[in-house]
């Protein structure tokens, strides 16, 4: 396989209207030094989805230093104001993002195929709406991108909503069929990337790496500081780095080594 020689900054839950001004800016200037070939940012972009809360991440996006692929979260529906999220869920964000949040988003280049898909839903049989879910439909269209992708690309999926969770956020639930849609990405992707639960961690699920990241730089901590991942990825091999705010910068907290054998990806030892 050819190198791909590729850099992926992955942030998540930006929480404007809960963020750190100061954090932010850090974090735009690092990841200008980083120079990643795309920045993937997974959902929660505001706390409220209120409208000045989505044009101050419209403002941060437009000064990021590489392509983002963004997709919703599910702060960034109207909560509990139940006429607007069932009417007109996505006003805001189709207003300011002027994306469609409920299409596939699509990146390619570079040795890249990225599909973003929205996971957050209006509402849910489980009393918990916040938890979200993963349809035919989106699966179908993921499958479809990266059967069109050259075979040497790597095949990425950024979501909000987690497919791997570990014992500190065991509570908070897995994506709605999670088990589905493991099956349906064995040995068609490589990486797939979530945030919502504000806890950084990496690991193999299915052959396939699974990255989540911790809110960038709000104020929703969840027992652990503000951090986001940058994953590199060349041939057959993958590392990737959690990068944890220190008070002053952000260092690397943990970087683990994935590497690929055959389709299958597997922890480096």
């Amino acid at each position: 396989m050819k190198p791909t020689g590729l850099r992926i900054a992955q942030i998540s839950d930006l929480h404007f209207g809960r963020d750190v001004p100061a954090i932010a800016q850090t974090l735009r200037a690092e990841l200008r030094d980083a120079a990643p070939t795309l920045i993937a940012v997974c959902g929660d972009l505001t706390q409220r989805a209120r409208t000045v809360e989505f044009q101050a991440a419209r403002a941060f996006l437009d000064q990021l230093p590489a392509p983002a692929l963004v997709v919703p979260g599910n702060h960034d529906l109207p909560g509990w104001r139940v006429w607007s999220r069932i009417a007109r869920p996505w006003r805001n964000w189709r207003q300011q993002m002027l994306t469609d949040a409920n299409g596939t988003v699509i990146h390619t280049g570079d040795g890249l195929v990225a599909v973003g898909v929205n996971t957050a839903r209006q509402w849910s049989l489980h009393p918990d709406w916040s938890r979200g879910r993963i349809n035919i439909r989106q699966l179908n269209e993921i499958s479809e991108a990266f059967d069109d992708a050259p075979r040497d690309a790597l095949r990425v999926v950024v979501a909000h909503h987690p497919f791997l969770l570990t014992e500190p956020g065991r509570y908070r639930g897995l994506v709605g069929r999670s088990r589905l849609a493991l099956q349906h990405l064995h040995r068609r992707a490589d990486l797939l990337l979530g945030g919502h639960i504000h806890l950084a961690y990496s690991g193999v699920v299915s052959g396939l790496v699974i990255a989540q990241c911790g809110t960038a730089f709000s104020d929703r901590l969840k027992g652990e500081p503000n951090s986001y991942n940058l994953i590199e990825a060349e041939g057959d091999r993958m590392t990737v780095s959690i990068r944890r705010w220190d008070g002053d910068r952000f260092d690397t907290h943990q970087r683990t080594e994935y590497v690929r054998d055959g389709h299958e990806w597997r922890t480096y030892s």
